[in-house]
């Protein structure tokens, strides 16, 4: 008998993710019967247990909603990743915490307190100031593709971007020089498989995101970069990730850990095809 999949996709999907295809088409190649499930699809809830359309033996999550990925794994389905991995690195500083505890080398890193009524003094941001100097990376917890990442270059934008973002979880990390680039690297079941160069495009950018027009370039993979990469995704207990990496005058440093990488550009530059790799992974964890 066949071992039946869903490619887990957010309830808002209709069709445009390439990456979440091709991985249902790798997996059906290798014998795996695959359906495309959005999560409003599933229906899952607590009725004396839980409940829900969720009659799969695993299933690719390719959505951050945790509440759903946990209700899945108590309704026995393997999930590629994990709810908790997925938890850990969907917030990014939890991601730091867990890379700190793991004793990997990463960006000086301040978490902002939770505040839901207005400061009436500026000691914290003076503080974050006197800690990291300028400019200063500032990233909401939450967010995707470098879009709720800014720079702060002075105090007087620090202290409007903390007064935007008082009631939000966020961070407060120093600013490496690295020419406006990083090393993105794609980890399947602990191994480095392909890693690639991103730089920004535009202008006075110094996010290097694919989707903000940052360019892709392969590169020779080393030891070092290849064991970090691996401790990282071990770390959060990750099955599949993107593995951000700045080198700055003190080593490589890990940025951030993405449980949801999208890989068109690393498969484009490196050859490489990571909906393969992924999918063959998955069939070894499954029986098919």
């Amino acid at each position: 008998m066949k071992c039946k999949g869903a490619v887990v996709v957010n309830a808002f999907w209709r069709g445009g993710d390439d990456g979440a295809k091709k991985i249902a088409e790798a997996l059906a190649a290798r014998g795996a019967e695959v359906s495309f499930v959005r999560t409003d699809e599933l229906f899952m809830r607590i009725d004396g247990g839980v409940k829900g359309n969720a009659s799969y033996d695993f299933a690719v999550y390719l959505d951050k909603d945790i509440h759903v990925a946990r209700l899945l794994e108590e309704s026995g389905v393997r999930l590629f990743n994990s709810a908790e991995s997925i938890r850990l690195s969907d917030d990014k500083m939890l991601t730091h915490i867990a890379l700190a505890a793991a004793g990997l080398p990463q960006p000086r890193t301040l978490s902002s307190p939770l505040c839901f009524s207005a400061e009436t003094e500026d000691a914290f941001a003076e503080r974050v100031a006197a800690e990291l100097g300028f400019p200063i990376v500032v990233k909401k917890c939450h967010g995707a593709f470098g879009k709720q990442v800014y720079l702060a270059r002075d105090l007087s934008e620090l202290k409007e971007k903390r007064r935007e973002l008082l009631a939000e979880p966020h961070l407060y990390q120093e600013y490496v020089e690295c020419g406006a680039s990083d090393i993105r690297v794609i980890v399947i079941g602990g191994k480095a498989t392909c890693m690639m160069r991103r730089t920004a495009s535009r202008k006075g950018e110094f996010r290097s995101n694919a989707e903000l027009g940052g360019k892709g370039e392969r590169i020779e993979p080393n030891e070092a970069l290849t064991s970090l990469a691996e401790r990282a995704a071990t770390a959060l207990g990750l099955d599949y990730c993107g593995v951000d990496i700045l080198e700055s005058p003190r080593g490589y440093l890990v940025t951030e850990v993405n449980s949801n990488a999208h890989f068109k550009v690393v498969q484009e530059v490196t050859g490489v095809d990571v909906a393969a790799r992924y999918a063959e992974y998955m069939i070894g964890k499954v029986a098919i």
